[in-house]
């Protein structure tokens, strides 16, 4: 494995970062009334129902990058953020394809929540192509 550049750290904090307090203005913004998914009470209990999992999304990720490197908690809040903001981002993405939305916003968006976390894991190396040790 060769050596990661020394900007890596620092460009997949500010992703993440950035990706947590998008997030937290957009749930302030919908429960302020400015944004919504749409009209129909069921539509707006949809969108709620995910509050939980986004913000225990942005908990673990704004967590991980206040955390020092190297600290025993940083890898599992790193973890935890990635795999929690991208499943809100591919339920979602599941949702909007079932119910036959084609809106390009919000498809773009949760195509970045969906696809973040998978491409900050193989930066950082959280998924390595090898033999496991039990094989």
């Amino acid at each position: 494995m060769q050596p990661q550049p020394r900007r890596l750290p620092a460009a997949r904090k500010a992703a993440l970062v950035v990706t947590d307090l998008g997030l937290l203005a957009y749930w302030a913004l919908t429960a302020l009334g400015v944004i919504s998914v749409g009209e129909g009470a069921w539509l707006k209990a949809w969108n709620w129902s995910f509050f939980p999992l986004d913000a225990l999304a942005i908990a673990a990720g704004l967590v991980w990058s206040l955390l020092p490197r190297g600290h025993r908690w940083s890898v599992p809040a790193y973890v935890t953020a990635l795999a929690l903001t991208h499943a809100a981002g591919l339920m979602a993405l599941s949702f909007f394809a079932l119910w036959g939305s084609w809106d390009a916003s919000w498809w773009a968006v949760n195509l970045w929540l969906a696809l973040l976390p998978v491409a900050l894991a193989l930066a950082s190396g959280l998924v390595a192509c090898r033999t496991p040790n039990w094989a």
